[in-house]
């Protein structure tokens, strides 16, 4: 085969960014296949993994998905996996922890073990998210998989405390053993860097969007405002703390305070659904901010159109989580849809303050409402900002260009290993 994707879960729909990849590299003749660790959520019939048959090409280590239940139930659904197979010299060795640290913990190296009785052999791999390049590579030295590996961090890969505590050693291991690292933005890139992997190693290799998939259009016109124009303001997230969805909230209730008329849509769901949900309800806001929960594309979509800003304000979780370069932004960008963010992670590299949108400090929500409240009384040219923010996405994000570039990069004779 060409390529090998090595994964967590698949499909995961909230990670279209690698069922596009996939996509992208079929679409450019490559033979692609894929060893997941878990087997996903159920295709339906007619969306992109059904319809481009990639099931078909999947191989599941375990056939229960990680994230559809408990982590005990897991881990002896996987344990009752691995025990037949103890027999075997290859998935004894994949459970030695002192060789191969958390992944012979989580069995997946035994499940590999067991599951793979011929090598899968590539021109390349690609492992999504450190945590999974680490298995990759301890799949290849246990000689289940066989190709130069190519692992993509994106963003609580090089972030979030728990995860660089757990892997520091495994990373140091990776950075030597592995081929090439792909950090989706320039600042995982310098934190690779500074992480000890060697930058001959890093090449930076962003996600981006379909430009063709988003009509584009002009926001209303700025030179007439009216004082009591309503500002729609649309959020896209899943409703955790590293969206910062209630800072937005809160900028919005000081709006309400002000009598400045924004009214605001949140559309996602997730752990914080209910708290947000109660503060509006507390601050008698329903008038003013709609908790929409999660919503199909054509939802999403009609939403976007409707909008006059979008605003995602990430903030860095107290785990330390942090963002890649989210791809709402992006979205909302080639429709024409002007963008209000932070200061955070890799956000900067798309939007220039004040030129392609606006960014805001974390946690910041007077530094929202009074951006909020500007862009309502008419002081920015939301077309000219709108046009520099789609030919930002054109230029540095589309998504084609980059699937071209990173299949020249697979099949480029020469490698750094």
């Amino acid at each position: 085969m060409d390529v090998l994707f090595v994964l967590p879960e698949f499909p995961k729909y909230s990670e279209t960014f690698v069922i596009d990849q996939i996509v992208g590299l079929l679409d450019r003749g490559m033979d692609v296949r894929i060893l997941a660790v878990s087997r996903g959520q159920a295709p339906t019939p007619g969306d992109i993994v059904s319809e481009r048959g990639l099931m078909d090409r999947a191989t599941f280590v375990f056939e229960q998905a990680a994230s559809a239940s408990t982590g005990w139930r897991i881990a002896l659904a996987r344990l009752r996996h691995v025990l037949p197979a103890l027999g075997r010299s290859r998935v004894r060795r994949a459970l030695s922890v002192r060789r191969y640290g958390h992944a012979a913990k989580s069995l997946a190296l035994a499940g590999a073990a067991r599951r793979l009785t011929t090598p899968l052999k590539a021109r390349a791999i690609i492992a999504h998210f450190g945590p999974t390049g680490v298995v990759a590579s301890h799949l290849r030295s246990l000689g289940l998989i066989e190709g130069p590996l190519y692992t993509v961090f994106h963003g609580f890969d090089l972030s979030q405390h728990g995860v660089l505590a757990r892997h520091a050693d495994d990373y140091r291991r990776l950075f030597r053993s592995g081929d090439v690292m792909l950090p989706i933005s320039d600042r995982w890139g310098v934190k690779l860097a500074s992480l000890g992997c060697s930058p001959e190693k890093i090449r930076v290799h962003r996600m981006g969007v379909d430009l063709e998939s988003f009509r584009f259009r002009l926001p209303p016109d700025p030179r007439e405002p009216s004082a009591d124009r309503v500002l729609r303001v649309v959020c896209v997230a899943r409703l955790v703390e590293k969206k910062g969805v209630i800072y937005l909230c809160e900028a919005v209730a000081r709006l309400a305070r002000r009598h400045v008329p924004v009214q605001l849509e949140v559309i996602g769901d997730g752990p914080l659904q209910g708290a947000l949900e109660r503060f509006v309800t507390a601050g008698g806001l329903e008038g003013r901010i709609r908790i929409s929960g999660r919503k199909d594309k054509a939802y999403v979509q009609a939403a976007l159109r409707g909008a006059d800003v979008f605003a995602l304000p990430s903030v860095t979780a107290a785990d330390g989580d942090q963002e890649g370069i989210p791809v709402s932004l992006m979205e909302a960008m080639a429709s024409g849809v002007p963008c209000l963010s932070t200061l955070h992670s890799g956000i900067p590299e798309l939007i220039e303050d004040g030129r392609s949108g606006w960014l805001v400090p974390e946690r910041d929500a007077v530094a929202l409402a009074e951006t909020l409240a500007r862009i309502q009384r008419g002081d920015f040219d939301l077309a000219a900002i709108a046009r520099r923010a789609r030919d930002t996405v054109d230029a540095r994000f589309n998504q084609r260009r980059l699937h071209d570039q990173l299949a020249a990069q697979l099949t480029r004779p020469e490698r750094t290993r």
